[in-house]
């Protein structure tokens, strides 16, 4: 009788120890051995892909519009940007020292159609009603945008972290995935590296600057260009988890590099589900 007495005490003090870890469901797709964390913090996060090049003499204004849109006080960490260099205003000069250009960025382009004037920002792959693409080229429409994207309710979670060997180059990325809800249509993961603060060749409105900061440029895709294969359909707290490596160039800087990884529809539509975004030093 003792015994059975202490052994409910130690269940319950163990009980209610556990009150303030991150409540779990059970993994709907293994053997019942672990257990899926839902995080508490399921915050919706809003992806904006800018189109931009070094001939565009409106695209430093846009970026400085980016800027504000993710401090503090607007959007903050809530909104991830990807700018990529691509379109007939995307060409280097000849004084440049670097091609921002990559064929992944071409692809991307002309999957989210060529917009009309640059700059331009797709927010969510997503197409907004009363607008005729998916390209918003008034940038200062963008924040009303993100906006609405926003108050949508997160359908999944995005755990994401980075390994990097300072000795080789070697950058570890782990993505996790997590269902908020019951999700019955295919879903693709896109995995991809930004860089900020590369110095070169821009055209602004007071003319062309040597040393001008390009912010959120995209490097490579660490997956398909769009997105590997995740899942095709996801119950409740299910966690679908994916693992990469790449050897950053030599030229990149490591501690300016970021890693984004984002969940899309895969099938019906191509619509950014939850995005998330992680230093690669970190």
């Amino acid at each position: 009788m003792k015994i059975q007495i202490i052994s409910s005490f130690l269940f319950f003090l163990f009980l209610f120890s556990c009150t303030e870890n991150k409540p779990v469901i059970p993994c709907l797709s293994c053997d019942g051995s672990s257990v899926n964390v839902i995080p508490t913090n399921t915050t919706k996060k809003v992806l904006m892909e800018e189109f931009t090049g070094v001939r565009c003499v409106n695209c430093p204004q846009a970026q400085a519009e980016i800027k504000n849109l993710q401090t503090e006080g607007i959007f903050g960490e809530d909104l991830i940007v990807v700018s990529y260099h691509a379109g007939f205003f995307s060409e280097p000069y000849s004084d440049s020292q670097k091609d921002f250009r990559t064929v992944a960025g071409t692809e991307i382009l002309n999957f989210l159609e060529t917009p009309i004037g640059y700059p331009s920002g797709v927010v969510n792959r997503k197409q907004f009603e009363g607008e005729r693409s998916l390209q918003l080229i008034q940038f200062a429409t963008w924040g009303g945008f993100i906006g609405q994207a926003l108050v949508e309710e997160a359908q999944v979670a995005i755990d994401l972290s980075t390994n990097y060997n300072e000795t080789n180059r070697m950058l570890e990325i782990a993505v996790g995935t997590i269902s908020l809800e019951r999700i019955s249509e295919p879903l693709n993961l896109t995995v991809l590296i930004s860089e900020d603060d590369i110095q070169d060749v821009q055209l602004t409105p007071d003319g062309i600057q040597n040393d001008y900061a390009q912010t959120h440029t995209f490097r490579t895709m660490v997956t398909d260009v769009f997105g590997d294969a995740l899942s095709t359909n996801l119950n409740l707290g299910e966690r679908v988890d994916k693992n990469y490596t790449f050897t950053l160039p030599s030229d990149w800087v490591a501690e300016n590099c970021s890693v984004v990884a984002f969940v899309h529809q895969a099938s019906d539509g191509i619509e950014v589900l939850q995005v998330e975004e992680t230093k690669v030093t970190e």
